[in-house]
Order: C-alpha cells, then sequence, then structure tokens
C-alpha cells in the first residue's frame, strides 16, 4: 500500500495547503445541530472526494459536509475536511484534514494533516503509524500520575464526573488530534462521546498500529466500527488507550461512579 499512502499524503497537504490559504477569509454558518461550518470545510471535502473517486471507482466516500456518496458495502473513505472547525475559525493551531479507509469493518490506512503545526501523521494497518517520517509508540504504563495528560472531547466534558482522574485533563478540541497524540505516546488517553466516525477514522488506524484499543467506557468491550460506521457517531462514552492504562482509566471512572 506504499503508493496509496503516499498519494493521500500528497492529497491531505493539498487540501491543508488550500485551508491555510482560506484562513480567515470564510464565512461562518451554523449547520442543524448548531455546530460551525464554513466554506473552507465544504470546498476541501470536495476536492478531497473527487480525487479519491478517481483513484478507487468502486469505493464509496463519507464526508462530514455531504454524507455518504456510493453503497456501504463497499470499502468506505471516512473524511473530515478540517477536523477542529472552531479552532480554525478562533485561530487556534489545533485542526487538520482528516481521511480514512474502512473496509469489513477494520480502519486500513488513514492520514491526518495539522497544516499550522506542519505535523502530518499516517499508518497503515500492519505496516505501523509515523509522524513526519518518524515511527510511533504508544506509551503504556501501570499506574497514572498526576502529571500524565488524558483528553476528554468536550461533550465528555460536560457529562462525566472527572474528579478522581489523577491526570492532567485537556480538552483540544479536535478529536482526531487528541487520538493521534495518544497514538504517538502524547496523551494518556483519550475519552470522548458523540465523536463522528469521519472525525476518527485515520488517527484510529493510528492507535490501532501503535497497540492502543478503543472500548466502551460504560461496559469496557471493544467498539465495534462496522456499528459506528452505520450509525456514524458514537452514542456512548469511549475510551482510547494502551491496554494498561486503558485498564486504569476504566477502573478509575467506574469506581467513580462517573456513568451514573
Amino acid at each position: 500500500m506504499q503508493n496509496d499512502i503516499e498519494h493521500l499524503k500528497e492529497l491531505a497537504y493539498r487540501a491543508g495547503e488550500l485551508a491555510l490559504k482560506l484562513y480567515g477569509k470564510v464565512a461562518v454558518e451554523y449547520k442543524s445541530d448548531e455546530s460551525v461550518v464554513t466554506d473552507a470545510d465544504r470546498e476541501i471535502e470536495l476536492l478531497i472526494r473527487d480525487e479519491i473517486k478517481k483513484r478507487y471507482p468502486g469505493h464509496s466516500f463519507l464526508g462530514e459536509e455531504y454524507g455518504l456518496q456510493g453503497d456501504e458495502r463497499n470499502p468506505i473513505w471516512a473524511c473530515d475536511p478540517i477536523d477542529g472547525t472552531t479552532n480554525y475559525i478562533m485561530n487556534i493551531p489545533i485542526w487538520g484534514v482528516s481521511l480514512g479507509l474502512i473496509e469489513e469493518g477494520h480502519p486500513q490506512m488513514g492520514v491526518f494533516y495539522l497544516p499550522v503545526l506542519n505535523e502530518m501523521f499516517w499508518a497503515v494497518r500492519g505496516e505501523g503509524a509515523y509522524c513526519n517520517g518518524e515511527l510511533l509508540v504508544s506509551v503504556d504504563g501501570s499506574k497514572l500520575h498526576q502529571e500524565d495528560t488524558l483528553c476528554l472531547t468536550s461533550n465528555a466534558l460536560k457529562v462525566l464526573n472527572t474528579e478522581s482522574a489523577e491526570c492532567r485533563i485537556r480538552c483540544l478540541g479536535s478529536i482526531a488530534a487528541e487520538l493521534a497524540y495518544v497514538g504517538s505516546g502524547r496523551m494518556t488517553g483519550a475519552i470522548g462521546l458523540y465523536e463522528g466516525i469521519v472525525d476518527m477514522a485515520a488517527t484510529l488506524c493510528v492507535c490501532f498500529a501503535t497497540g492502543c484499543e478503543f472500548r466502551h467506557l460504560r461496559n469496557g468491550e471493544n467498539v465495534n466500527i462496522a456499528d459506528l460506521l452505520r450509525i456514524k457517531r458514537t452514542e456512548e462514552p469511549f475510551v482510547v488507550a494502551p491496554p494498561k492504562r486503558m485498564e486504569l482509566l476504566l477502573s478509575t471512572f467506574h469506581q467513580a461512579r462517573a456513568l451514573t
């Protein structure tokens, strides 16, 4: 898949450069769910979708802005043209282009590019994960320290009791970035809620390639990617973390009755 991932990296870079070109020059609108969208989101998604359809005519495409194009039974490219649109609008540098391939319920490859930070994450199933050419390794451990950093998305922060968490709490405004940082060992783990598969497909591939797990916070069971692709967005809190830290986080939040 070497040629494929190189093509995806080049495409993500082009999309990121377009986002930078439009930075601060686009009107802001609100979608039906009150989330924000810009012309940059739409233009970049169309650019990526057109390129993917040319190269992979038998595949389908699921985008944040225009939904599913093609048959759900095909391999599906899940794309968020700008994950972290609010950050993009507010001139906060943590936002990026996310594109991942899901086939038979598994993320097969993905790229996530943060243009302002000049960080390109990519992964291919069974071939490892990288950032700017450096092989990534997640960081596991048998205990949590107060200086470890744990990401919670804004929705998760609103409903979970975090008082018992030993770690520093962070919310970066981009679930794709949060997962990329878990996979690269910068973050202890990430806990989210109501996050879309289009946001996560690429960096879930990064996390899986570095040995991380993706589980429901409530019962500890693995999240079924095929089901998530069908419903499009997580309906319950989830955790992404390396195995030992996963058990610590599950135990911490259950003991605190964070879900009640």
